[in-house]
């Protein structure tokens, strides 16, 4: 079949990568001028828009818990090198206290300043421990609940676990009272007490694997300006191009995309899409460790949470995420801008991700549920766990779903890969 994969981020290319071995012939059509979506690896993908730098450091995904299954098998199967990474994280708050990881007490206090700080962590553990008992074995439904049922006061316990799913989806910290729980019970419930990974060589490094063993189209720079189904055809109509027909179309764009390139969206799908908004972020790739100076931290480590005059945001330490050796110190922050000075910043990077809700998330199972439906299928982290391994996981369950074409493709071979850098 000829399939169409609007979306050239990690659920659009591993659908077209599974697609494309399971025989199928598929062309993934990207608007932005790179593939990789939410992975931003610098010196691979995108270039320094600030500073020059020649590390490979990351402006966006950064690491990955052992749990997500389907993503490890993957990067097994591409051959794909990772890393352990040990993670934690530290809490700043801007009157002063603070709250230290393991690895930074570790790296920075001895003695009784190291006990103290010790005891005071693992009273914050022992305070999320009936959270986590009552998730993991107590009998509830989540749905159509907000965290905000969960982590309604604002104890030092409540702010750590809502930071902790701040820092996972990329939410801003004041809207996540709406937040849905079934998505964020799970996630501190699975995946805090766990393995990390990261990947040798940048995120990126498993996007090329699978552009090495890739055969199909790749256009880049397109914009589509809509998508008629029928009884027997997907028509794509790409601005200043021709129209474009597939036997079947693979949405792997942001949920709130959705509605806005579908030309004759059923009742149904209108109520499934309808409520999903954008979050539109910034990350920022810098080199200011001063806001760890003020603290007292002379070795940062981690990711860790510092709560600004205005807001909250997080700044992640890529030396060690990324096994860069200092100096200079390199960190990946959100929503710290006004503690950064600018003519120590590296890279901006904006980002387009689904703003959960529990309006939106609704009806994310149904929407699972359906897929295949007029020859439309929908992929995505925010149809999983909303992490990069439900991305990965979506993608197989679409391949799984479409299955294997009845004339099995050639042997790959890399220079049949047409790649257009521009769709007009």
């Amino acid at each position: 079949m000829k399939i169409a994969v609007i979306g050239g981020g990690a659920s659009g290319m591993v659908t077209a990568y599974l697609l494309d071995r399971q025989g199928h012939q598929v062309t993934v059509l990207e608007r932005q001028p790179i593939l990789g979506g939410h992975i931003r690896t610098l010196n691979k993908n995108v270039k320094p828009t600030h500073s020059n730098c020649a590390e490979i450091l990351e402006s966006g995904v950064l690491e990955f818990p052992t749990a997500f299954g389907d993503f490890i098998r993957l990067m097994r199967e591409l051959e794909v090198e990772l890393e352990p990474v040990r993670i934690g994280s530290a809490i700043f708050f801007n009157d002063g206290r603070k709250y230290l990881s393991g690895v930074t007490i570790a790296n920075n206090l001895s003695g009784m300043s190291q006990r103290r700080e010790r005891w005071r962590l693992n009273a914050l553990y022992a305070q999320s421990m009936g959270l986590w008992l009552r998730a993991r074995f107590g009998v509830q439904d989540l749905r159509d609940r907000s965290l905000s049922a969960y982590l309604s006061d604002p104890s030092d316990r409540n702010t750590w676990l809502k930071l902790l799913v701040m820092y996972s989806y990329s939410i801003p910290f004041e809207l996540l009272a709406d937040f849905p729980a079934q998505l964020a019970i799970p996630m501190l419930r699975e995946y805090i007490a766990v393995n990390w990974v990261g990947i040798k060589g940048g995120v990126y490094t498993y996007i090329e694997k699978i552009l090495a063993r890739f055969r199909g189209n790749i256009a880049l720079n397109v914009e589509i300006e809509r998508v008629v189904r029928s009884a027997d055809a997907i028509e794509i109509f790409v601005k200043n191009s021709h129209v474009q027909r597939f036997d079947r179309v693979v949405f792997a764009t942001p949920p709130d995309r959705v509605m806005a390139l579908i030309a004759d969206p059923t009742p149904a799908e209108s109520r499934r899409f309808g409520a999903w908004q954008p979050n539109y972020i910034t990350s920022i790739v810098h080199r200011d460790a001063l806001m760890y100076d003020r603290a007292g931290i002379a070795r940062p480590s981690e990711f860790d949470f510092f709560q600004t005059n205005t807001r909250w945001g997080y700044n992640g330490y890529l030396n060690q995420l990324g096994n860069v050796s200092p100096p200079p110190h390199y960190f990946l922050s959100f929503q710290l801008e006004e503690l950064i000075d600018r003519d120590r910043i590296v890279h901006v990077q904006s980002h387009h991700t689904p703003l959960y809700t529990t309006a939106a998330f609704r009806h994310r199972d149904d929407i699972v549920a359906t897929n295949g439906e007029r020859r439309t299928y929908h992929v995505g982290a925010y149809l999983g766990d909303g992490l990069h391994g439900g991305a990965i996981s979506s993608a197989v369950r679409v391949a799984q779903l479409i299955g294997s074409s009845r004339d099995p493709r050639p042997t790959p071979v890399r220079d049949r890969v047409r790649l257009s850098i521009d769709a007009r």
